[in-house]
């Protein structure tokens, strides 16, 4: 959900769904996130029916949006940024 947050204050479309193996073409970028709520990048995904292999970190780096994702929730959490969600509770 904070991903989502982040990407929609960035100006992203976002939109939570089940992707079709037929759309990973058009992907140029793809990432996994869980509770943790950060984003991994995803090198590539293999398809074993099609024997079709998508990748998407073509030259070993997470790509550029990715990243813009993951430094920006890494620093409100560290308290680099300003949280404007009110996400971060400051413990004394």
């Amino acid at each position: 959900m904070s991903l989502l947050e982040i990407a929609k204050s960035h100006g992203m479309k976002t939109e939570r769904r089940k992707v079709p193996v037929d759309e990973l073409s058009s992907f140029v970028e793809a990432g996994a996130c869980g509770t943790a709520a950060i984003i991994s990048p995803i090198a590539k995904i293999f398809d074993p029916e099609k024997n079709k292999i998508y990748e998407f970190c073509k030259d070993g780096q997470p790509g550029f949006e990715t990243m813009k994702l993951y430094k920006r929730l890494t620093a409100i959490q560290n308290g680099d940024e300003p949280d404007p969600y009110g996400w971060v509770t400051i413990m004394e």
